[in-house]
């Protein structure tokens, strides 16, 4: 019966080791790094335009044909202000303004962006045309969304109404104070 030494025995633990960890290494190799994709880490979409870039885009809705609030952010580099109009086909559009060299938010409670008669219901995508004087009419899938959780504030009211300042604070909201 042939003895092993200790010698030879490290030597094969130690090339074992190191055969394991080159397999290893080389699975790393074959699987891309999810990093080096490109993606929107958000609820939204985004749309590029000549002029303004428009971030995060969600449609705030309670149901299919009632009233709709445009939620994200608009960043204009330029040094003049960007008119938009926005809306979906068949319906009237909204418009708004964006600042030279602002990164503010479309809507808050102050002045939300509302739409008449979302198409779809909330879980669904609905196509958006945005218009400006540069980049004319785009066409983007933005996802309808419904008025619960930080979306609660962008409430759709009939009527053009503004958000009801009596909501009731979302749980995580109280839980932090």
């Amino acid at each position: 019966m042939a003895r092993v030494t200790n010698r030879a025995a490290s030597a094969l633990r130690l090339g074992a080791l190191a055969g394991a960890a080159l397999t290893l290494a080389g699975c790393g190799v074959f699987s891309p790094v999810q990093t080096d994709y490109p993606y929107i880490p958000a609820d939204g979409v985004a749309l590029r335009m000549p002029g303004l870039d428009l971030r995060n885009l969600v449609v705030v809705a309670d149901e299919a044909g009632g009233p709709g609030v445009l939620v994200g952010q608009a960043v204009n580099q330029g040094p003049d202000a960007v008119d938009l109009l926005l809306g979906f086909e068949g319906t009237s559009p909204a418009s708004a303004s964006v600042p030279a060299y602002s990164g503010d938010a479309l809507s808050d409670s102050g002045s939300p962006v509302r739409l008449d008669a979302v198409p779809s219901a909330p879980g669904t995508m609905v196509s958006l045309t945005v218009a400006t004087q540069e980049a004319g009419e785009n066409v983007v899938l933005v996802p309808v969304l419904p008025a619960d959780r930080y979306y609660e504030e962008y409430a759709p009211e009939a009527g053009g109404t503004s958000p009801s300042p009596s909501a009731s604070p979302s749980p995580s909201a109280s839980a932090e104070g």
